[in-house]
Order: C-alpha cells, then sequence, then structure tokens
C-alpha cells in the first residue's frame, strides 16, 4: 500500500510539472491526466505537490481574461479542487486559499454560471491552430477508466451555455460541500494544529452579510437554473440534494449583525421565495426537473433558512419595535413574481407556532398575520391584476384552510377588490368561498358588509350563466353563509333571505337553482334546533305565513319542508309541528303544481302525522284524504310527488292503532297503490326499490301475504340482470320488520317461494334467482324455519353437489361461503333431511379442495389473492362435519344413524388420494370430535371402532408431518393435520411424533422469517406437545402483533387485534400453552424478560403477552430478597413505561389494564413504594402535554382501585393521592374531549363524553369522602395500629411492616372506633384543596376558553359536595381565605347549591 502511495505522489507530482509545459488549449488534456492521478491517489507524507497544485489553479482562475473565466467555468478545475481539499492539512491549505483569494475567485465563477448566455454554439474553424491532423477522437480517450471530455468542452461559448453552466455549478457546489465538511468535521479530541485550520477555513467566508451575498444571490439563482432546466432523458446532475443545506451553512460563517434580516430581504427573498413556491407547487404544481428524494430536501433546507434568517427576525422587530420594514423590503423584491412569493411569504408568516399558555401569545399572532397580510395587499395594486388575483386566491385558499383570524376590515377591502370585480361577468366564487369559510361575519355585521353580501346574492338569480365549478362553489357558499348566520344566532334572518332568493321572478317559473339545492335544505334543518329556541321559531312561522305573493307562496312550501324536517326534540314539536302544516297547506293543493313543491307538500303531512298526536294525525289524515286519493289513483308513478303521497299515506296508516277510526281507510288506499304498481309493472329505479320495500315491510304485519309487486322485486328482478343488490336490499329490509317474522302464515309463504327458486339442477346453483334465495334464507332467523323446511333447503342444496364419479368443477367462494353458512345454520338444530349421506361431506370436501388450489394458482399467476381468503370455508367445512355427525352419533342410534355412520367408518379408513388428505383430515377430526361420549358402546357393536379411526388419523397425518422438507405450497395440509392430531390423546400424539420436532422447528423458523403466520401456528403445537423444544419462547412475541390497527383508542385496537403476523386470539392461546406446565417461578421469568425487552417492533403484541401472563400470576407477597423478580417490580417497570413519552393509545390501554390487573388481582404483593408510584404515575401522566381523554376512564380506574383495595396504604401518603386527583381534574376541564378537538364542540357525542368522564371523577371524590366499609377495613382489628408500609425500591433497604408509625401515620384504635368515621376525618384534612382548584381553574384562561356545560358542572359538583361534607369549618376557613376576589364569589355559588341540594338534612 506504502508503495503504491509513493507511485501517485510521483505521478501527481509530474503531472503538475507538466501544467505549464504545453499551451493554453490543451489544458483540459493536462487536467484528466490530473484527474486521474488523484482517482487513485489517497494522499502521500507530504503535500506540497497538491499545494502547488491549488496555487497554479487558482492562479490561473483570477482575473478578467477569457482565459481565466475558461478555467472557472471547466468542471474539471473544480472537481480536482474538490478532490485536493480533502488531502491538504488544513492549516496549510487555509494559507493557500487565502494568499490565492480562493473566495473573490467563488464569487466570480459563481457570478459567470448564474447569468447563462442562450445560443448556439459557434462552429469550429477548420484551419484552427488548436485543431490537430492527429488529434485523438473524443469517443478514444487517453484513460480508457474515464471519458475524457471533448477539446469543444473548453471553449467559452460552449461553457457559457445553460446546461454547461449546471455543469460547473455541480462542481464547485461539491468542492465547497467537501471544504466546509472536512471543517465541520473535526472533534476536540483532533490535533490543535488541524483545529486552528478548520478556524482559518471558516475565516475565509467570515464576513459582513453584505459581502457574503456575493456568493449566496447567485448561488440561490443557480439552484433555481437547475429547478427551471428542461428534463433530459438519462441526464442527471449529482448531489443536488445538500445544494441548499450547503447554502446554509455559507450563510451561518458569515459575521452577524442586527441587518441581517435587512440584507436577506433585499438579496435573496424575492430569489428564494419564487424557488421555494416552485417547490412547493404554489400556485399549483408543476412538473420540475428534480426528483422527489431532492425537492423534499431543497424546500426543507429552504424554509428552514428563510424562518430562522427572514420571518422570524421580522417577526421580532414588528412585535418589539413595530418595524415593518423587513416585510416591506421582502413584499417590495417579492413582487415581480407575486403569484408565487406572496402566497409563500404567507405560508411562512403563519407558521410560526403559537406559545398556548402565555397571555399575549395569541394577540402578538394574529397582529403579526395581520401586518404580513395588510402590507402583501399594499402591494398587490402595483401587481399584474391576473398575477394579484391568483396571488390573494391562494392566500385566502391557505387562510381558510388554517382558520387563521385575519380583519374583517381587511377582508371586506380584498371582496371588493378582487372577488367583486366592477364589469366582470361573474364573481370570483372560489375566492368568495374562502371568505365565508374565514370569517362568516365579512358579510354580516356591519353596514358595508350586507352591501357586499346584496352585490354577492345578486348575481345567484343569474346562475344559469354559471359553470359547473362556479355553481358548486356559489351553492357551497349559500350553504355555509347559513351556518354564519347560525352562528351569530341570525338563523331567522338567513331564513328571510333563503325566501327572498328562492322565490321565482315571477309565479308559475321554478324556484332558483342555487337556493333549492338539496344540501341547503338539511343544513338548514340541522341548525335550527340548535340556534332558534321555540318562541323565535313560532316567530319565524308566522312570518312565512304572512308572506303571501303568489312567487312566494311556492318558495314559503320548501322553505316550512327543510324546518319541518329540522324539528324533532319533544318541546319545538308541540308548538311547530301542526303550525309547520298550517303553513304549507294555506293554499289549496293543486294538480298544476309542480312535483318538488307538491312532494315538500306530502313530505310535511308526512312528518306532522308521524309527529302528532292521534288526534291531530286524524286531523291531517281528514284535510288531505281526497288530495291524497287523486294523487294515488292518477297521478304518474315516476313522479316526485307521487312517491311523497305514498309515503304520507303509509305514514298514515301506521300512525292509526288496529281498528282506529282511519286505519281501513288508509291501508285500502296503500294496497291500491301497491295492486296499481304491479298492474302497470313498472320498472322502479333501484332507490325506489329501497324506499318502497322499506314502507312496505312496514305494512306486511298487517296482511298475511305479500303482494305480488313486492314479491316481484325479491325475486324477478334478480333473474333478468346479473345485479342481486337490489332484490337482496328488499329481502332484508322485509326481514328486519319484526310484525313480518312473528307472521308465521305470511313467512311460510315467502319461504315456500324462496325454497322453490333455489334451481336444483347441477347448472343451477350459479343462477341469480338461487343466489337470492340462499341469501334470503342465510338472514332468515332460524327460529322461523320449521323443520320440514330446513330439510327441504338441505335437499335442495345437497343437489348440487356433484357424484363419486363426477369431475368437480370450481365455481368460486362468493358461492360456498354464503352455502356452507347456511348449512352450518341448518344444521344447528335436528334436521334429517332425505337421502342424508356421508358422501355428502366428502363431496364438500373434494368441492372446496378445487377451489383451493385454483385459487393458490391464480395467486401465484398474480391474478388474484383469494388463495388466504378461501381457507375460513374449510372451518365452515369442519362446523358443519362436526354438527351433522353429532346429530347421527348422538345416544339414541337407530337404524337410520347406523347405516350413516357405517358408510362414514368405511369412507374415513378407505384409501385417501394425497389430494384429497386435506378434507380427509378435516373429516377424521369432525369425527371424533362429534360423537358423543354415549354412543361410543353402541358404535362398537356396529363395528365403528374409534380405536381405529384414530389409527387412521395418525397414518394420514404422519406422511404430511414428518416430511423433513415442508414446502410452503403444502402449508395449509401441515396446519390441518397439526390441528386434526389435536383431538388425539397428548402421549399419543408424542409418541407418534416426537421425530418430528426438528423439522417442524426449522419450518416454525423459515415461515416466521417471512412474516407468516402458520409459523406461530406450528409453534403453538410445539408448545402445546413438546414444550422442552422451545427456548425462550415467549420472547418471540415481540413480532406477535401489528403496529397499525383499526381501532383509535385502545379499547378497539386491543378488541381488532389482527394482523398478518399473529392475531390476538392465536397470541393469547399461545401464551396459555406455553405457560400450562410453568410454574410460578419460571412464569415470573417470563415476565421479567419481557419487561426488560426495549420497545419497538412488535410492542402491542408484547404488551398483550404481559398481560396474559399477569392473569396467570398468583403472587403471594413481595419478595424479601431484592434479587429476586416479583409482581412489585413488574408493576414498577410497567409504570416506568408510560413515562417520560406517552405511548400510543393503544399501548396505553395495555398498560393500564395490565397495572390495574396487579394491583386487583395481587394486592398482597404490593408495597407502599408501588401504591405511591402508581399515584404519581397517574398525576403524571395527567398532566402531560400529548395527554387526551382516550386515557381519561383508564387513569380513574387506577385511582378507584387503589382506594378500594389499599385504602390503608394513604394513610401518610394523601398528598400523592392530592396530586393525582388535581391532575385529572386538571385534564378534565383544560383538554376537550376528541370530538371538540375537531372544533365541533357542539356535538352530542362530545358533550356526552366530557359527562361521563366528570361523572367518573365525581365517583372517585365520593370514594375518598364516603368510603366503603370494606375498603377501610381490611387487615385490621381491635387495637391494630394503621402504619404506613414502606418499601424502598430497587436496591434501597425497606421494610413492609414497619411499626414505628407516629403522627398522621398511625392512630390507635380501640374496639368500638368506626374505620369509616376516622377514614371521612382524615379525608376531610385534605380535600378542601380539591374544591380550591375546582373554582380556580374554572377562573383560568384556559378554562374560559372552553365554557363547562351544566350536565358536566352537575357531575362535577356532586363530587364536590362530599367533599363538603367530610370538610370541617377551619376547612372551609382556610378554602375562603386561600381564594381572591372572584373565586370568592364563585365558592359562595357553590355553598349555596351545596346548602339546598346537596347537604344531608337528616330528613
Amino acid at each position: 500500500m506504502g508503495d503504491h502511495n509513493t507511485a501517485g505522489e510521483v505521478a501527481l507530482v509530474r503531472a503538475v510539472r507538466a501544467l505549464d509545459q504545453d499551451d493554453f488549449d490543451s489544458l483540459p488534456d493536462r487536467l484528466e491526466r490530473i484527474w486521474d492521478t488523484l482517482s487513485g491517489y489517497s494522499g502521500g507524507n507530504f503535500h506540497a505537490a497538491e499545494e502547488m497544485l491549488v496555487r497554479w489553479l487558482l492562479k490561473n482562475m483570477t482575473g478578467t481574461t477569457e482565459n481565466a473565466e475558461r478555467v472557472r467555468r471547466f468542471p474539471r478545475t473544480w472537481d480536482i479542487l474538490g478532490a485536493v481539499f480533502s488531502l491538504i492539512p488544513l492549516f496549510s491549505l487555509a494559507k493557500s486559499l487565502a494568499d490565492r483569494r480562493f473566495v473573490p475567485i467563488l464569487q466570480q465563477t459563481l457570478k459567470d454560471i448564474a447569468s447563462p448566455q442562450d445560443g448556439t454554439q459557434p462552429a469550429k474553424e477548420a484551419n484552427s491552430d488548436t485543431d490537430m491532423a492527429d488529434e485523438p477522437a473524443p469517443q478514444s480517450p487517453a484513460n480508457p477508466r474515464k471519458r475524457k471530455r471533448p477539446s469543444s468542452g473548453f471553449d467559452l461559448a460552449t461553457r457559457r451555455q445553460p446546461g454547461a453552466c449546471l455543469e460547473t455549478a455541480e462542481a464547485v457546489f461539491d468542492a465547497v460541500t467537501t471544504l466546509l465538511a472536512r471543517c465541520e468535521m473535526l472533534s476536540v479530541d483532533k490535533p490543535t494544529m488541524q483545529r486552528m485550520g478548520a478556524e482559518h477555513v471558516k475565516s475565509l467566508f467570515s464576513s459582513a452579510a453584505s459581502e457574503a451575498m456575493d456568493i449566496l444571490a447567485p448561488w440561490l439563482t443557480v439552484c433555481g437554473l437547475a429547478l427551471d432546466r428542461p428534463s433530459v432523458s438519462g441526464e442527471t446532475i449529482g448531489n443536488q440534494s445538500s445544494w441548499l443545506s450547503t447554502f446554509s451553512a455559507l450563510w451561518d460563517l458569515h459575521i452577524q449583525s442586527a441587518g441581517d434580516a435587512s440584507e436577506v430581504a433585499t438579496h435573496l427573498s424575492g430569489t428564494a421565495l419564487k424557488l421555494l413556491g416552485k417547490l412547493m407547487g404554489i400556485p399549483r404544481q408543476t412538473a420540475l426537473s428534480v426528483d422527489t428524494v431532492v425537492r423534499d430536501r431543497w424546500t426543507r433546507d429552504l424554509r428552514r433558512f428563510l424562518m430562522r434568517n427572514l420571518i422570524l427576525p421580522a417577526r421580532a422587530a414588528f412585535l418589539t419595535r413595530d418595524s415593518r420594514e423587513v416585510i416591506e423590503v421582502t413584499v417590495a423584491m417579492a413582487s415581480a413574481s407575486a403569484q408565487i412569493s406572496f402566497p409563500v411569504l404567507f405560508d411562512l408568516a403563519s407558521r410560526i407556532p403559537v406559545e398556548f399558555g402565555g397571555k399575549t401569545s395569541k394577540k402578538d399572532y394574529e397582529t403579526w398575520i395581520q401586518a404580513v397580510f395588510d402590507a402583501i395587499l399594499h402591494a398587490c395594486k402595483n401587481v399584474n391584476r391576473q398575477n394579484a388575483q391568483s396571488a390573494v386566491r391562494t392566500i385566502m385558499d391557505m387562510a381558510a384552510e388554517k382558520n387563521i383570524a385575519l380583519s374583517a376590515a381587511s377582508l371586506r377591502t380584498l371582496c371588493q377588490d378582487y372577488a367583486l370585480r366592477s364589469g366582470a361577468e361573474t364573481h370570483d366564487w372560489s375566492l368568495l368561498l374562502s371568505l365565508i369559510k374565514l370569517n362568516p361575519d365579512v358579510f354580516l355585521v356591519s353596514e358595508e358588509g350586507k352591501q357586499l353580501l346584496d352585490k354577492v346574492l345578486e348575481k345567484t338569480r343569474d346562475a344559469d350563466s354559471f359553470s359547473p365549478e362556479e355553481f358548486e362553489r356559489a351553492a357551497r357558499f349559500i350553504v355555509l353563509l347559513a351556518d354564519g348566520y347560525a352562528q351569530a344566532r341570525e338563523l331567522s334572518t338567513f331564513v328571510h333571505l333563503w325566501l327572498k332568493h328562492l322565490a321565482p321572478a315571477k309565479a308559475k317559473r321554478p324556484l332558483q337553482p342555487l337556493w333549492a339545492q338539496r344540501e341547503l335544505a338539511d343544513t338548514v334543518a340541522r341548525l335550527i334546533q340548535s340556534s332558534l329556541n321555540t318562541n323565535q321559531l313560532v316567530d319565524l312561522l308566522d312570518w312565512l305565513a304572512s308572506q303571501a305573493q303568489p312567487a312566494e307562496a311556492l318558495a314559503r312550501i320548501h322553505v316550512i319542508e327543510a324546518i319541518s324536517n329540522g324539528v324533532s326534540l319533544e318541546e319545538y314539536v308541540d308548538i311547530a309541528n301542526m303550525k309547520a302544516f298550517d303553513v304549507a297547506f294555506a293554499e289549496k293543493y293543486s294538480k298544476k303544481e309542480s312535483a318538488p313543491i307538491a312532494a315538500c307538500r306530502w313530505t310535511v303531512a308526512a312528518k306532522t302525522i308521524a309527529r302528532g298526536t292521534l288526534d291531530e294525525a286524524n286531523r291531517v289524515w281528514g284535510q288531505i284524504r281526497s288530495d291524497v286519493k287523486n294523487v294515488l289513483k292518477k297521478g304518474a308513478v315516476e313522479r316526485q310527488d307521487t312517491f311523497a303521497a305514498f309515503r304520507c299515506c303509509v305514514a298514515a296508516w301506521l300512525a292509526n292503532h288496529p281498528g282506529g277510526e282511519n286505519e281501513e281507510d288508509a291501508a285500502k288506499l296503500v294496497c291500491g297503490f301497491v295492486e296499481r304498481l304491479e298492474k302497470e309493472e313498472k320498472e322502479e329505479k333501484e332507490k325506489e326499490e329501497e324506499e318502497e320495500g322499506m314502507k312496505v315491510d312496514s305494512v306486511e304485519g298487517k296482511r298475511d301475504s305479500i303482494p305480488a309487486s313486492i314479491l316481484a322485486l325479491v325475486t324477478a328482478h334478480g333473474r333478468e340482470d346479473g345485479n342481486t343488490g337490489p332484490a337482496t336490499c328488499v329481502a332484508r329490509l322485509l326481514l328486519d320488520r319484526e310484525s313480518n317474522v312473528n307472521n308465521q302464515k305470511l313467512m311460510d309463504s315467502l319461504l315456500e317461494t324462496m325454497i322453490s327458486l333455489v334451481d336444483t339442477s347441477k347448472s343451477g346453483k350459479t343462477g341469480n334467482a338461487t343466489k337470492i334465495a340462499i341469501q334470503f334464507l342465510l338472514d332468515t332467523p332460524i327460529e322461523t324455519l320449521s323443520r320440514p323446511q330446513r330439510e327441504a333447503i338441505m335437499k335442495a342444496l345437497v343437489a348440487h353437489l356433484p357424484e363419486e364419479s363426477d369431475k368437480v368443477k370450481t365455481i368460486g367462494p362468493e358461492y360456498w361461503r354464503p352455502v356452507l353458512s347456511l348449512m352450518v345454520k341448518l344444521m344447528s338444530r335436528p334436521t334429517f333431511y332425505e337421502g342424508m349421506n356421508f358422501s355428502h361431506l366428502n363431496a364438500i370436501g373434494r368441492c372446496l379442495l378445487e377451489e383451493y388450489k385454483r385459487s393458490n394458482r391464480l395467486s401465484r399467476e398474480g391474478l388474484t389473492d383469494d388463495a388466504s381468503r378461501n381457507e375460513d370455508l374449510f372451518q365452515l367445512f369442519y362446523q358443519l362435519a362436526v354438527l351433522t355427525i353429532r346429530q347421527m352419533a348422538n345416544a339414541n342410534i337407530e337404524e337410520r344413524e347406523k347405516v350413516y355412520l357405517r358408510g362414514a367408518s368405511s369412507l374415513l379408513q378407505s384409501p385417501c388420494q394425497g389430494s384429497e388428505v386435506i378434507a380427509r383430515l378435516i373429516l377424521l377430526q369432525a369425527f371424533l370430535t362429534g360423537v358423543q361420549e354415549p354412543a361410543v358402546k353402541k358404535l362398537e357393536e356396529e363395528d365403528v371402532s374409534l380405536a381405529q379411526i384414530r389409527k387412521t388419523l395418525v397414518q394420514t397425518a404422519s406422511p404430511v408431518i414428518m416430511t423433513k422438507k415442508k414446502h410452503t405450497k403444502e402449508l395449509l395440509t401441515l396446519l390441518t393435520a397439526l390441528t386434526a392430531v389435536s383431538t388425539l390423546d397428548r402421549e399419543a400424539v408424542r409418541e407418534a411424533f416426537s421425530g418430528a420436532v426438528p423439522s417442524l422447528l426449522e419450518t416454525s423458523d423459515n415461515l416466521l422469517g417471512n412474516g407468516m403466520q402458520a409459523g406461530w401456528e406450528v409453534r403453538m403445537f410445539l408448545a402445546n406437545y413438546f414444550p422442552e423444544a422451545l427456548v425462550s419462547p415467549l420472547k418471540a412475541t415481540k413480532a406477535a402483533a401489528p403496529e397499525k390497527l383499526e381501532g383509535g383508542d385502545g379499547e378497539k385496537a386491543e378488541a381488532s387485534l389482527a394482523g398478518p403476523t399473529l392475531g390476538k386470539l392465536s397470541l393469547l392461546r399461545y401464551v396459555d400453552a406455553v405457560v400450562r406446565g410453568a410454574d410460578e417461578t419460571q412464569k415470573l421469568e417470563y415476565l421479567r424478560e419481557l419487561l426488560l425487552e426495549e420497545e419497538g417492533q412488535g410492542a402491542l403484541g408484547r404488551l398483550l403477552v404481559i398481560y396474559r401472563l399477569i392473569q396467570h400470576l398468583k403472587g403471594t407477597g413481595p419478595s424479601q430478597d431484592q434479587s429476586c423478580f416479583d409482581l412489585s417490580q413488574a408493576h414498577t417497570l410497567l409504570c416506568k413505561r408510560l413515562l417520560p413519552s406517552l405511548p400510543r393509545p393503544s399501548h396505553l390501554a395495555l398498560l393500564f389494564k395490565s397495572i390495574h390487573l396487579i394491583l386487583d388481582q395481587n394486592p398482597t404483593c404490593m408495597t407502599q413504594w408501588n401504591i405511591d408510584h402508581t399515584l404519581s404515575t397517574v398525576a403524571c401522566t395527567a398532566v402531560h402535554a400529548n395527554a387526551t381523554h382516550t386515557a381519561y376512564p383508564h387513569l380513574c380506574r387506577l385511582v378507584e382501585m387503589v382506594l378500594k383495595r389499599h385504602r390503608k396504604r394513604l394513610d401518610g401518603h394523601f398528598h400523592n393521592l392530592l396530586a393525582a386527583l388535581g391532575g385529572l381534574l386538571k385534564l378534565l376541564l383544560t383538554k376537550p374531549p376528541p370530538a371538540e378537538e375537531e372544533n365541533i364542540a357542539g356535538t352530542d357525542g362530545a358533550k356526552d363524553l366530557w359527562e361521563k368522564h366528570a361523572r367518573l371523577f365525581a365517583r372517585l371524590l365520593t370514594l375518598v369522602c364516603e368510603p366503603t366499609v370494606a375498603s377501610v377495613t381490611r387487615s385490621s382489628g381491635p387495637g391494630t395500629v394503621i402504619a404506613t408500609t414502606t418499601h424502598t425500591h430497587e436496591g434501597d433497604d425497606g421494610e413492609e411492616g414497619n411499626n414505628n408509625a407516629s403522627g398522621a401515620n398511625a392512630v390507635m384504635l380501640g374496639p368500638l372506633d368506626s374505620e369509616k368515621d376516622r377514614a371521612r376525618r382524615y379525608a376531610g384534612q385534605y380535600m378542601y384543596t380539591v374544591v380550591m382548584q375546582y373554582i380556580r381553574l374554572q377562573l383560568d384562561t384556559s378554562a374560559k376558553r372552553r365554557v363547562i356545560t351544566h350536565r358536566v358542572r352537575e357531575a362535577l359538583e356532586s363530587g364536590m359536595y362530599s367533599v363538603l361534607d367530610v370538610t370541617t369549618q377551619d376547612g372551609l376557613r382556610i378554602l375562603n381565605d386561600g381564594l381572591d376576589g372572584s373565586g370568592r364569589v364563585v365558592f359562595k355559588e357553590l355553598y349555596k347549591r351545596y346548602q339546598r341540594f346537596g347537604k344531608w338534612s337528616g330528613v
């Protein structure tokens, strides 16, 4: 190696000396020779040649001559410099770079390449003195290892082309990156000379910010050129991802000053913002010439640079000195590309995080954002109109998405200048939509805003001229406007506005389409009860009744329908139900009414009848009966209003009790309309079919037969095309009605029809009618099916099975899954169909095997992935076989059963082909499982020997299990064999298959290595029968469960634990098998190994194993030997996993449940340390920054368990309980439930969750102040000393029963003392602090932002009353003195309510 370096050093010296030996035009060849030498040279003992090379190159790059520019622009020059930078000691390198003025050369080079010149390359003259007759061709380089650059690459005109400039930039940037990397890689243990050299190199770039811009500004420009260059196939620029990080590193070396932000704004902001906008895809994503990795890296680096050196300093100057200089300069420099740069600037300004908790942080943030926004709006006045429009639209989209608070005045100005363009044909609806999303008050509060709204809404009358996109945005604008009026508690005003603009210009014209949209009506219906009280609703209905203009009358019915749909609460129904009907039917119904308006009338009537009293329903029916009758008899079936009238008639029928006044009348109309449908044979749309089924199924409870038209929907429709969805839907709707199912006569008629639909021919099993019938029978409750019906169905289904001699044809799992499910359902009840034979089960097995082979084949070809999904068919097949055999092998064996079982025994013991092993193993297992004990002796009398069947099972399974090399395609066979032999005795399995253990272990490891669940199934078999073969069996479960689960919270996550590696049930069965034969010490060792493992992949599965292990443990008390692991130490390790960073919700749930289980199941194993640690963990978790209401129930359960099972341990340690209660109360009041985090604080789900958690906390307070007798009398008797037990954990000395108790920690109790009273008095000394914190939290700023609802306050105060019950007068005085003036007012009101409602009076 040394000889090689010496030779390279000599070659380098020669090559450097040859630099001056020829003319300048041949310099590229000499540089290539040097590059070839450096490519295999790692440095020598001396560095003179390298230093001389650096000095020579820098010397020839200095100056303004063309030759100097040619050297500067030549990429190989910088490649060589970059290579030499890593070879010369830094101290010498710094001197050479300073002497030869490296930084000015770098500045000039960047300035040159930042201004490429477009144009064609000039042709070479034939008589040029640089062209030699014997010049080697470019394709034949002297050095075969590297491509030689053609001499034209050194031509100045060529080097000024954009592509050549980027080649030079690549080499320059790589060289500078190499230089800076050498300076940054030095650690403090390096020699002093090297560290000094690194500082000297850095000092070369240590200049004022204005001078640094000579490097940084062109650097950034070159990055923009690289981003915009045309993409050429196969042409890439290497190492681009580090360009902007090197750019930031160069800036960090400059001499910092107070004016740095202004320099950045002046020289860099325009280029940087435009570049960042292109990277972010603003205003729209365009194709870039860099790959995704480079784009993401540049975006991150450039955003970080601008935030640190422009945005944050500008914000600081604005907030401290009210200086807008930096922002104004930035906006001015960015105006050239306003459509890109302005949105980027606004995005960066809005990304500054808000420091929650500070009194002025939110106000400062809003003031800062407003200043940036105003500066941008001011600059937009001097920008091209189209660019300004694009910039403003993008900025408002960002503001609406982030919900940024901007002043209404500035938004109105923006709306006037850009959204409502004077002279334009239409408004900018995209901008208007963003405005209404951001702040509806722009249009609602001031007079100017209302004028803007009038201008906006005036355009909605000309909706026909809108494009589809504009129509959709305008419709959405109106819906959000309704929400805005509701937030302002002015929904009545919006209804007035709605009626005004909904009404057509002239009578008999259609309603305005933008205002007649269904989404708007649904929105108003949703807002009615939450935005209006009953008095306001009555006033609104009265106002609607007074609008009697002909054009408004039609619009009024549409509005009334929306109001009627939104009324559901009893108090609103009482005052608005009949009033809405009266307004809707104030004008007489006319046949000439449009279908939508008439449909609204009938909808209002249907709602009124359904919600009203019987008298009100009869009154409504009497008023509309004649009109409904005419519509149902003469109206076109396909019309919207005809079906609405039919629904109204059905509602009238349902509203009457059997034998009611109008019951028969409404029933005749309904049935008459159904018969009309049948006669006219109209083909209804799918939606109408579903709705018709929904209504008729509620009617059939009053009839004894299905109307032919409805029956046709269930049967005939499926035969005409392949779509069975509508028929299945209607059938299920019929079955969902309990009255239909309970009508035996009706169900018998329907079932007979369905059974007849099953085509018993071999080709009929795939027919649509058969599919519909099977699905209907599968949905039918088993109690409804009589034994003859079950037997008829089974007879029809087995007719589809192939004979023994027939070739099996594949049908598909979509047939077998419902068929097998139906068979299992039928055979769960006594069902002995005609021709019942064991060969039917064998035929089903053959069919399933053929389906499985087909699925595997298609899966290997990549055509489908059904192979794994077909495995559940075999599970259904096993259930069917067990149920069938169990019926035939019961205690009462007659001739029919004898024939069946003899045939089964004969078939099971017959030779089996290799391809049918799976089905045979399943049938053998099912036979041994299904034969009941009383029938064993009778079977032996019939020559049916179970011992022989077991022997056959072993003989069939042995070749599969004993095979040393097990292939993946035979995996199902192996798993089936392992499952089948589990029906044998343990000793029989060990004796028969002990030789297969090594191969099974190898197979298990291979499968687990590929992430396949089958590996765990094999390992589970070994754990059950050969546990000694497994080493550390539970450590292998660390990858047992997937980290991505369906459920969001812990409860759902645990319940849905299933994935490609190991499902929850399989995992629990595996753990049970492993610990079945282990003693207590071994189980504790397993637990210790799992708890000491680092967090990583499969953490959720490991936690589930830990939880299961704890269930198996029966602790006897804490170990006196600190080196022995016990449940006390396990509890500590589990608590440590919760902090300092909270695990994900699914992990959190299992951790809490494990800790809770130890505290509950093994109280004698817990020491005082464990109880204190539990309470401190609850307190720290509750106040954690990432704590949410997901964990709240678990935290409350832990505290509740301590209070119930370990109350004695709180004596002398009550401060820990107070900390836990304080943390829980703070989490409850200052952090929202999950639904409120999505800004839907008014939803019932969020309020219910909040109230539920409040009740949990109140229950804790009640347990503290009103303890149960059992919790305070455990382990105590006459004369017992109540002492705190101390146990110092993890190495500290401690003793469980410390009798040296004194003071508050020990109280001598006599035989007549009440433990409960003593506990109440003890709690009364401290619990007043919880009331004090409750009051302070209500007054706290963070709590004020979230108003505590009445239900939450009511739930909490029941617990506070318990605290006041046990608080002494001295405690109340201390509480009052500890509060400020506002707190005393709140406490006074609380105490008044306590005296009225909470204090026990003795009555």
